[in-house]
């Protein structure tokens, strides 16, 4: 039980990283107008794609932890790692998009 746990915790942190990377997206948008340079838009960038790696670590450490449960709870899991890597890419390449979007307009 104590491996389920553990595993459930890594997808869940892996969760919040995937949905953290969509609440930065508008923020670092907003810190290319804080002074009179960028350098406050790449530390946005910067916390962005560190939260979106942070979750792939922990979504591996999450795949790579074995259960020796299986049944309904292990598929549910699976369900929510694989929505994970979901949320996960399309938050990489938002970020990727708003940014060559931002520096296409300049």
């Amino acid at each position: 039980m104590k491996f389920i746990k553990m595993k459930q915790f890594f997808v869940l942190l892996a969760l919040l990283c995937a949905i953290g990377v969509f609440l930065m997206s508008g923020p670092f948008q907003s810190m290319a107008y804080w002074g009179n340079d960028f350098t406050w838009y790449w530390i946005g960038v910067s916390f962005t794609y560190f939260l979106w790696l942070m979750g792939i670590v922990f979504l591996v450490v999450a795949i790579t932890r074995k259960a020796k449960v299986k049944g309904k709870l292990i598929f549910g899991l699976s369900m929510l790692g694989i929505a994970t890597l979901i949320l996960l890419i399309c938050g990489f390449l938002w970020t990727t998009f708003v940014i060559i979007a931002g520096m296409s307009g300049m």
